[in-house]
This record gives structure tokens, sequence and C-alpha cells, in this order.
């Protein structure tokens, strides 16, 4: 079952973005040389969805969100099955979990990065503008009959050509209305040269390729603080070019690589100029594609074959990867009298179940617990789990189960009256007669402290939730002071009843699994 949202957070979108910056340059560098050339374009164009679009796609595959990019929130309700009907008794303060709230820093942050931004789209706007300016003398190529036969034969009748004699090396300019710039030192009487530059740049347009440059420079303002970004630029510019020059290779016949690869070298353009701005010859990877070009083998049926394949499962898995901060709430604490155990599910990725899903989930749960005879929590969490991807038709794994040991006040005093441990007429706890100061008992969630006492306890239990030992600490022992420091630190937190002139410690009995708080005096 998949869920989709667009909600995805701004940190996110470029945290799986580089990630997936990182595993094509990865793939790039072990599969370039065995899979066709319109494969990386292709997965270049994935990165760039996933860091320009806010898309949130669970699937069994997603990551888990790190808890520590959520915050809880309070959302009550808990059941207990007592003569298998359903009751609601008390109020619980669930797990639920939605965007932090902003702080001094992150607005601080958020400056920072839209004054980066808009600088970083000023210096590209001011590139632009500076090239247009350039190109803006040009010479308007009408009358020349080779021109126009060649562009009509492409299928490209309707591209205006120029000269213009401020660039070195031809190259396309323009998004919605792209033309083909030509320096105007080329010698129009080579008509193979000229065929093979026309076949070039046309198939830039065919190929929407400035389209794809444009995408890169939003994405390049939006993370222009990201170094992979900027490397996957250089790397997407290249991977166009050679992808191109294969188009016009599957075009033009395997007989013309040679003279294809002599009018890529008579017409690349020395230096390091930006290729974002335009499509142009480049001399900065020439070697690299003439190489490609005089290598070039059409692709078999298979090979094709395999590389749909890989993008699919490229695609699958870096749409579904990552998935933005979610409720990670789906039942209540939920216990029932055939069982010692109480259980709590959420969710491990972000999946909508419709309406009263927390109550079928609260009800199948239950069903468990009281068909129970096990009473071991590890079998307890897989049956647990195995019905509610039973009832919801989705993966076990899409829940994450919490077993915690749930007795009643009944149950408890009967196995600590087994180890010497009582309650006396206020409330607080005897060991052998001698009063608690301060009593644990981890497994139940249970701590009660108070200001006098002469003994600490710690009741130690096994995974079945039995009494095992208790731990007893006396007023003079080490251990004794240096939790009484602890103490001492910890009552600066606790809740103060003040009566009159004398004031008394809280008790607090805290359920850690349900989450209930319950005071008791």
């Amino acid at each position: 079952m998949l869920h989709f949202r667009m909600d995805m957070p701004l940190y996110l979108m470029a945290l799986y973005g580089s990630m997936m910056i990182a595993v094509v340059l990865l793939l790039r560098s072990l599969l370039r040389n065995r899979l066709p050339k319109f494969v990386f374009p292709l997965l270049w164009g994935l990165v760039l969805v996933r860091l320009l679009i806010p898309f949130s796609l669970s699937s069994p595959i997603s990551a888990p969100v790190p808890e520590w990019q959520m915050r809880l929130s309070k959302n009550p309700a808990v059941y207990v099955v007592e003569n298998a009907v359903t009751t609601n008794v008390t109020a619980q303060e669930d797990m639920d979990y939605s965007f932090a709230e902003s702080t001094d820093g992150q607005l601080v942050l958020m400056s920072v990065f839209i004054l980066g931004a808009a600088a970083t789209a000023g210096i590209l706007l001011s590139q632009k503008l500076r090239y247009s300016r350039r190109l803006k003398n040009s010479l308007l190529v009408e009358h020349n009959q080779t021109i126009n036969t060649m562009l009509r034969d492409m299928g490209m009748g309707h591209i205006l050509v120029f000269t213009s004699d401020e660039i070195a090396s031809p190259l396309v300019c323009g998004i919605w209305n792209p033309h083909i710039y030509l320096p105007a030192g080329m010698d129009f009487r080579q008509s193979q040269t000229l065929r093979h530059i026309l076949s070039h740049e046309t198939m830039h347009i065919k190929r929407k390729d400035n389209w794809t440059k444009l995408v890169m420079l939003l994405a390049l303002c939006l993370h222009w603080y990201n170094p992979l970004v900027w490397l996957m630029s250089k790397f997407l510019s290249s991977d166009l070019e050679v992808a191109c020059d294969a188009a016009v290779l599957r075009q033009t016949g395997v007989d013309e690589r040679q003279s294809y690869a002599a009018s890529l070298l008579s017409m690349a353009i020395t230096g390091n100029r930006s290729t974002l701005l335009y499509s142009a010859f480049s001399k900065t990877e020439v070697e690299r594609r003439i190489k490609n070009v005089l290598g070039y083998k059409r692709a078999t049926a298979f090979v094709l074959t395999l590389s749909i394949l890989f993008i699919l499962c490229t695609t699958i898995v870096f749409a579904t990867g990552g998935q933005a901060p979610f409720s990670a709430h789906f039942s209540s604490y939920c216990s029932s009298t055939s069982s010692r155990w109480g259980v709590k599910a959420g969710l491990t990725r972000d999946i909508a179940f419709g309406e009263n899903a927390d109550r079928r989930a609260d009800n199948t749960i239950l069903d468990v617990l009281d068909a129970d005879t096990s009473n071991d929590p590890d079998i307890i969490a897989n049956r647990v789990q195995a019905a509610l991807a039973e009832e919801f038709k989705v993966e076990k794994g899409a829940f994450r189960v919490v077993v915690g040991l749930c007795l009643d006040a009944d149950m408890v005093a009967r196995e600590y009256a087994s180890q010497g441990i009582t309650k006396g007429q206020d409330g607080y706890y005897l060991y052998n007669g001698e009063a608690v100061r301060a009593y644990t008992d981890e497994m139940l969630g249970m701590v009660q402290t108070q200001e006098k006492g002469v003994v600490d306890i710690s009741v130690q239990r096994n995974r079945l939730g039995e009494i095992t030992s208790v731990t007893v600490l006396r007023k003079g022992d080490a251990a004794f002071d240096q939790h009484s420091k602890k103490i001492e630190r910890s009552n600066r937190y606790n809740t103060v009843i003040s009566s009159g002139a004398v004031t008394e410690q809280v008790t607090v009995i805290e359920d850690k699994i349900g989450g209930t708080f319950l005071d008791e005096q």
C-alpha cells in the first residue's frame, strides 16, 4: 500500500537528493560504458524531481523517519477488555508526531538560505543576460539553401539559424523559441561538418535539453549551499552531450562515426565556460566524447530491455526511499484481563487506513491479547504484528509493536507481598516494615519517592515479567548516598503539594508503555 503526500520538508528533499546524487555518481563510474547513453540523463532527471518537488511516497522500502525530526503531542484513549466488553477506562497521553515549531535559530537559517538563493539566482541571471547581449547583434541566415534544406530534411525547418562573431562554437540558446547560433567564421561550404553540427544542435532541441538545464539551474538556486548539486550540474551537462551524440549516430549510421568525430574536434571550444545556459560543443570533455563516438555500437534489444528495467527499478527506489515526517500514532495502549501484558502499536511508515483505523487496530490487538495463553511478550508482539498486517492488508514491517507489563493493583500487591513489599497507611511502600524512600519497578514502569525513608529498593523482573530479586540500598551505603544526590536533583522537577506549613512529595506512578500518569497520595 502506497501513500502520497506533498509536504516533504526542504531539508529532507536536500538530504534524500544528496543521497541520490551519490548513488548516481557511483553507478555512473561503474556502468557508464556498459549502459546506453540515455540512461544517466534520465537518472539525473529523477534526482531533479527529488530536489525540486516536495512529494513523499511511502512504500515498504521507505527509510524510517528519525525521531529527532518529530515531536510528541497528546492523543487520549485507552481500552481494556473485561468480560469480553471493551470499555474506555482512563485518559492516555499517546505518541503523535508533528513538525517541530520554529525557533530563532531556524529563522536565522531561513534568512541565510533565502539570501544565498537570491544571490545565486542573481549571478546566474546576470550571466544569462550577458550572453544574451552578446548574441543580440547576430545575423539571421535566411537564404542559405544548404542550411534550409538540411533543416527541412531533419524535420526542423521552423528553426532559425543565426551567425555571430561573438561565439567560437555552435550553440542552441532559448527555451520557448530556441535558435541555433553558428560562428561567423565558419566555412559553410563544408557540407558534411555543417550537417553534423545541425544534426547535433537540432537533436538538443528535440530532446528538450535546454529545458533540462533550466530545471538544473532552478535546483542550483534552491540548493546553492550543496556542493553535490553543483557537481551534479557538471556531470548532467556532460551526459546530455554524450547522449545527444549517441542519438545523432543512431540516425546517421555507424559509417559516419569518424567524420562526426572530426566535426566534434574541429568545432569544440576551448576553456570551461558554463554550458548550463545553452547547449554547445565543448572541448573540456571532447576526448571522451570522441572515444564514445568511435566506439559507438547500437544497443541490442536485450540491453535496451535491461536498461529500461534498470531505470524503472531505480525510479521506484528513488521515489519511495525517503518519506516526510508523519504521525506514528496508530493504536491505543491496550490491555486485557486475560494477559499480563499491554500492547501499543505504531506505524513505521506513512500509511492512510481510512476512518476508524485506530478502533480497528485496538480491536485486533485486544483479540490477540484475549486469546493469548503464552504470556510471552515476544510471542504476543509477533502475533499482534501478524494480525494487524492481516487486518489492514500490508506488510508486517509497517507496524512497530511495543509490549509492556500491565498488572492491576491487586496483582501487583500480591507479587510485592511475597517479596516483603507492602504499603503503609500513608500510601508509601514499606520493605519488611522499613519505610522506603525510593522505589522503582522498571519493567512495570512504576516509580515512587518520598523525602522520608531508610531504604531504597529496586524490583528486578525476568523477560516474562516475574520478579526475580529486590535490590535494597540502606542509609549509610555509598550507593544510597549517591542515590540521595540524584533524588535531590530530581526533586526540583517533581510536583509539590503544600498543605499549611507541611509540604509533602507527590508520588508519581508512570506507565512508560501506555504513557499514563496517575497521582497517588
